[in-house]
């Protein structure tokens, strides 16, 4: 008997990534310029991800909502749609930013990981006063790793103390072809 496997379900993930200045450190405001220049790339897998455009993104309040609010700045904030496969299939989608100031740098990886439950692995370096990815730099390095189960269409807060993530991660839906019309004048004397 011929078997055929099921396709993945695909997800919308989004995440925002902000780092939380603390007393003493460097607080100079970048949180206008808090967006980022930086896209998943150097990815050998990047096709099973499909980048959202802006009008997408579900959680632009919270955005807001940082920016403005002070001791909080905007690192990174993006959506894509991929498919969830199992912990031995599954894609992590690359993450590469320089904060707004131009010294901070932020990288790594959120992968989505769908088995019996789904699952958000996050794994980032924040590089403060770094001069470019993967050079070192004299400035700390702080590390958010946390591999965690969480529930789909509900805010996740993945927390370090220097910096954190907050995702959301919703089940794909096709819109709807709309029915074909019925042809005018059929059934008309």
């Amino acid at each position: 008997a011929l078997t055929v496997q099921a396709e993945p379900r695909l997800y919308d993930v989004e995440v925002i990534v902000f780092s939380q200045v603390t007393a003493g450190a460097d607080s100079e405001d970048d949180s206008r310029s808090g967006s980022v220049s930086g896209q998943a790339r150097g990815s050998s897998s990047a096709s099973v991800f499909t980048e959202l455009p802006a009008g997408a993104y579900r959680l632009n309040n919270i955005r807001g909502g940082l920016a403005s609010a002070s001791g909080y700045h905007v690192l990174y904030h993006n959506a894509w749609r991929q498919p969830a496969y199992g912990r031995a299939s599954a894609v992590a989608y690359p993450i590469r930013a320089r904060a707004g100031n131009g010294r901070d740098i932020l990288e790594g990886s959120v992968t989505l990981i769908k088995e019996r439950y789904l699952h958000l692995d996050v794994d980032l370096l924040f590089r403060v006063g770094s001069a470019s990815p993967g050079v070192h730099s004299d400035g700390p390095v702080y590390r958010l790793n946390e591999q965690r189960r969480i529930r789909s269409s509900e805010l996740h807060y993945f927390d370090h103390p220097r910096f954190g993530l907050i995702a959301r991660v919703t089940p794909y839906a096709a819109p709807e072809e709309p029915a074909a019309p019925e042809p005018a004048g059929e059934g008309l004397p």
